[in-house]
């Protein structure tokens, strides 16, 4: 390569490394980073989409008891899989990030957006939260059609991705330095009745109790929570009111605020 050409070829690189970091917001005097999927982010279908700041999702309530100003990178549909590459399949980020802004703004993956975090901002954070896997699930049955016999063919090996992405991202958030505390927050089931639906849960949490402890990350069972917080209510998180109610009286399967604080409450409890 000519020098001239190696001049632009590094001029080109420092731009491009220039336009990233523009485009990522790492906000100032946060001491929480907070990732996942919908369940972080406060998704709630009765909000319009575009009113990103009316979603309250458990982290903006953790940040309120520990009294720590929080980095909310979670994405609407994130799994495991797009949490590492760009563009991965996943069960709604790519089109929200198309059309709709995130809490804080960044172009490429959430593991990315880590990383510039910590790099930025490592000295000072002393809390990560995350909620991932579930959209794993989610995604394996809609390619099965929600064929559930399909779905227990392929959950060996969505387990197996889940627990090998699972590794590369508590891995390469110890790599980057920070040695505080991780929590992970395990799925709840909205009906707990269903066997076909606790089974898979289980089977996904016992993969990040694993792999959890082997970087001293903590697990906040929000599955056993939700579940003791449903007895009276025949064990289904609807009638509990933890999920949002929607205006034919049925529920989506995201939490109501009440679900969001009983989350956030089960992840403050570990929080020293």
């Amino acid at each position: 390569m000519a020098p001239c050409t190696k001049i632009l070829a590094t001029l080109f690189a420092v731009a491009c490394s220039l336009a990233s970091a523009a485009s990522t917001d790492i906000p100032r005097n946060t001491r929480y980073l907070a990732l996942g999927d919908s369940i972080a982010f406060g998704y709630s279908p009765l909000i319009v989409p575009a009113d990103v700041d009316k979603y309250v999702g458990y982290p903006d309530i953790v940040s309120d008891i520990v009294h720590r100003k929080v980095a909310n990178a979670s994405c609407f549909g994130e799994t495991s899989g797009s949490f590492l590459v760009l563009n991965a399949p996943d069960v709604g980020c790519q089109a929200w990030r198309a059309n709709f802004p995130l809490h804080v703004s960044y172009g490429g993956t959430q593991m990315q957006y880590v990383l510039d975090y910590l790099r930025t901002n490592g000295k000072k954070t002393d809390l990560i939260t995350i909620d991932i896997g579930v959209n794993d699930l989610g995604l394996l049955l809609a390619g099965c059609n929600n064929d559930f016999t399909c779905a227990a063919l392929g959950l060996p090996a969505t387990l197996a991705a889940y627990a090998q992405n699972l590794t590369t991202i508590f891995a390469g958030i110890r790599q980057a330095g920070y040695v505080g505390p991780i929590i992970a927050v395990t799925p709840y089931a909205a009906n707990y009745n269903d066997q076909v639906e606790v089974t898979g849960l289980l089977a996904l949490n016992g993969v990040l109790s694993q792999v959890a402890s082997a970087f001293d990350v903590k697990v906040a069972d929000v599955f056993t929570a939700f579940l003791a917080a449903d007895v009276a209510f025949g064990n289904d998180s609807c009638s509990a009111g933890l999920l949002v109610k929607l205006p034919d009286n049925t529920c989506d399967i995201h939490p109501s605020l009440a679900g969001q604080r009983l989350i956030a409450q089960t992840v403050a409890s570990l929080v020293r």
